[in-house]
Parts: structure tokens; C-alpha cells; sequence
């Protein structure tokens, strides 16, 4: 089976669990999953082979704990241990197709945004200027912002998957963290002076650019 249809399998088998089993193999395959420069076929692969484990030893009466141990985040810190390392050419090529995604609907949106606002209410300018220099400055800010974003997201999974906490109270805390960190960045940006040569086009092609930089972003994906 390729990945998706791994993925797919693992969801079903595990409504199959019963409560207490399901809360430790859900925190193993947080913790596995967002495990960096692991390749997805083994990850998913050895999930698989956990969750049928598991379900077997359940039809026996048995708990996770008696079959994986009492401390489920050593175990999962064995199982990532085991698996091989991915290849620098797929880590690359994830993070070319989460760029081109990001920056896909970054541009659609704010195409469709201020062609509807310039067009349909005259407001703002219908030609969008930039200048090479910041433009390039801004795109790689950008990317290496969201790739850090993606990376700390990543880390607090991991973190947290074997914590029993307020998950309600910690969402509220890192939305309101994560929106003042975004928003010093946006005004960052925003503030950044202009450098380098000058260009125009009108702002409704920035839907064009959004939809072909998210085209390619899906392309990719799917040349997983």
C-alpha cells in the first residue's frame, strides 16, 4: 500500500480501539509522525504494524501498557530510532512544495483581495508596484518564517503528545502567541524599505501568479 492508503487503513483500525488503548497509540503516532527527516512509507508502515499489534493483544484482553510498556514516549523514541533517515532530496522537495503552497495562497488571496477592492469599491491602486530587491528579501523572509512556524508546530506536538493538559486552555494561550508573533512580522515586512529595480502589473494578476505557485505546490504533492 503507498502512503495515503496506509493513512487511510490506520484511521479505520483505529476506531476499533477501545479508549484507553486508543489515547497511547495516539500519542505514539503524533510523536512518530511529526518525527523530522523520516521517510512517510516506513513511518506508516511501522505505525501499521504497532496498531495490528495492539489490536491483536486487545482481542486478548490485554492494555497497551502491558504490551509496549508503561512509558510510551521511550517506546516511541525507539521506534524513530529504528527508522531510516529520509533522503536530503525528498526534505527538500517538502519544503519546495510547502513553499509553493504558501506562497500560492499568500498571492491568490491577496489578488483576489485587492482586485476586488481596487476594481469594485476604487480603492487602493489597481496596479501593484514592488521593487525587485525588497520583493526577494520579503519571499525568503517569508519562506523561512513559515518553515520555522512549521517546525516549532512540530516540536510542541511531539512535546505535548504524552501530556495530559488543557487542551483548550494551550490552544487559546499559542493562538494569541502565535498571532502577536505573525503580526511583528507582517509589520516588519511592511516597514521594510524599498530597494532595487521597480516593476508594475496589475494587482488581478497576482491570482494568476497565486494559482500557478499553488498548481505547482499541488504537483508536487501528489509526485510524492
Amino acid at each position: 500500500m503507498n502512503v495515503k492508503e496506509l493513512i487511510e487503513e490506520n484511521n479505520r483500525k483505529r476506531e476499533l480501539l477501545n479508549k484507553e488503548n486508543e489515547q497511547y497509540y495516539s500519542g505514539l503516532l503524533l510523536y512518530i509522525r511529526t518525527s523530522f527527516n523520516k521517510p512517510e512509507q516506513e513511518t506508516e508502515e511501522i505505525l501499521m504494524e504497532v496498531l495490528d499489534h495492539l489490536l491483536q493483544a486487545q482481542e486478548e484482553g490485554r492494555k497497551a501498557e502491558e504490551v509496549f510498556g508503561d512509558d510510551p514516549k521511550a517506546y516511541a523514541q525507539e521506534i524513530v530510532g529504528e527508522l531510516p533517515t529520509a533522503m536530503p532530496t525528498e526534505v527538500i522537495k517538502l519544503m519546495i512544495m510547502a513553499g509553493f503552497s504558501f506562497l500560492g495562497v499568500f498571492a491568490l488571496t491577496s489578488g483576489v483581495l485587492t482586485t476586488i477592492l481596487s476594481y469594485g469599491f476604487n480603492l487602493g491602486h489597481t496596479v501593484y508596484q514592488f521593487h525587485l530587491g525588497s520583493l526577494a528579501v520579503g519571499i525568503a523572509a517569508s519562506l523561512l518564517f513559515v518553515y520555522l512556524l512549521i517546525y516549532g508546530a512540530l516540536t510542541y506536538i511531539r512535546w505535548s503528545a504524552f501530556r495530559k493538559t488543557n487542551k483548550v486552555k494551550e490552544f487559546i494561550i499559542a493562538f494569541f502567541i502565535n498571532g502577536a508573533v505573525i503580526g511583528l512580522f507582517l509589520a516588519g515586512l511592511y516597514f521594510m524599505p524599498s530597494f532595487g529595480p521597480s516593476f508594475g502589473f496589475p494587482v488581478y494578476w497576482l491570482i494568476m501568479i497565486g494559482a500557478v505557485l499553488y498548481g505547482a505546490g499541488k504537483w508536487l504533492e501528489h509526485k510524492k
